[in-house]
């Protein structure tokens, strides 16, 4: 190919001198029939894609929130779930830690010190301190899932108590799986914000389960304007197919980018223990995590925001292939750079056997669904 000019870009202003850049390829058809596209892009005119177009979308779904980004450990920390602000409310997933109920009795009450976050747990211990079981009473909680206590890390524990009298209180992480002591010493955004203890929660109606709102709407993100995701059976937990799919969307969003202002995939998380939907970009667990193939293509189009969008044309016998230029500036060098995408469809693969050769282009992803 054959680069004539320059253009360069500074702020929003930039200049050019007749640039055309024409880049041809060759792909094969169904009947493995040459076709050869050129797409023609014209440096001298384009248009800046807004700074916020493509962004990240958070929903509290999959326990994406509680259990996921929020650092909280515990689950229920406030014992309001599936309760209301005067009436009494729902310990699970608390357990009682006691041989039975002449020892101790647990209630929840509207009594606490937080106006705006009312229920409070209610011990009435029975027991003495020779009386009492082995390992004294109290309550337990496993967390969401369990709770990955690394070894090296610290643990920050907060609670209030108000007792009638002297109390001799311990917190400790025990295992799971043998009891072995580890350690021991309707959305209403307004809710989600201020001091995490006057923040009530809420039930999540849509998605089934109770929200601390430790992860408030206004604590880093802000409003969307759209989402997308390629779902259903093509797009399973996740694949290739449905990226490559995503990525042709998004070109074409790019170029509608002078009408469209902001966009974002979603859902961006899942918890494997709580999957309500999917396919999502990032699965975790409590100690694991990975991105989809959905998560990796937005590796492609970190470079748009703030970009110039350049006018192009595809002249192409097939309509297997969509594409899109843009100039953008390099925050690492300060350069300018061009950057061509270039999304194939699905194409077949005749005579394939066992044993045959592919040719691949270069720097191409590619997927082969073959029937086994």
């Amino acid at each position: 190919m054959k680069l004539n000019g320059f253009c360069s870009r500074k702020g929003s202003s930039w200049r050019h001198e007749g640039v055309f850049l024409v880049i041809s390829t060759c792909h094969y058809g169904v009947n493995a029939n040459e076709i050869t596209s050129k797409l023609v892009i014209d440096a001298g005119s384009g248009r800046l894609i807004p700074d916020t177009f493509f962004g990240a979308f958070f929903e509290e779904i999959n326990h994406a929130g509680a259990g996921g980004l929020w650092a909280e450990l515990v689950n229920n920390r406030g014992f309001e779930a599936g309760g209301s602000i005067n009436g009494t409310s729902n310990i699970y997933p608390w357990t009682i830690i006691g041989e039975n109920q002449s020892s101790i009795i647990v209630s929840t009450e509207g009594s606490s010190c937080f106006e705006r976050n009312k229920i409070a747990l209610r011990m009435d211990v029975l027991c003495h301190r020779k009386s009492c079981p082995r390992g004294g009473v109290g309550i337990s909680n496993p967390g969401f899932w369990g709770m990955n206590i690394e070894e090296g890390k610290k643990y920050k524990v907060v609670f209030y108590v108000r007792s009638l009298g002297r109390i001799n209180l311990q917190i400790s992480f025990v295992g799971s799986d043998n009891g072995v002591k580890l350690a021991s010493t309707k959305i209403r955004w307004k809710d989600t914000v201020g001091a995490w203890e006057e923040r009530p929660g809420h039930y999540n109606d849509i998605w089934k389960y109770w929200t601390d709102d430790g992860f408030g709407y206004f604590e880093g993100l802000q409003a969307y304007v759209s989402e997308y995701a390629v779902w259903k059976e093509v797009a399973g937990n996740g694949s290739l197919y449905a990226a490559v799919a995503e990525a042709a969307f998004l070109i074409g969003l790019e170029k509608n980018s002078d009408v469209v202002s902001m966009v974002a995939y979603a859902p961006l998380f899942v918890n494997t223990n709580d999957e309500y939907w999917i396919p999502d970009a990032i699965v975790f667990n409590t100690y694991q995590n990975y991105g989809t193939p959905s998560y990796w293509l937005q590796q492609f189009f970190i470079d748009s925001n703030g970009a110039i969008f350049l006018n192009s044309t595809l002249y192409n016998s097939s309509s297997s292939i969509v594409a899109s230029a843009i100039q953008y500036t390099n925050s690492q060098d300060g350069k300018n750079y061009l950057k061509v995408k270039i999304v194939p469809k699905r194409a077949s693969l005749e005579n394939a056997s066992n044993d045959m050769n592919v040719e691949l282009a270069p720097y191409s992803v590619t997927s082969f669904d073959l029937l086994i």
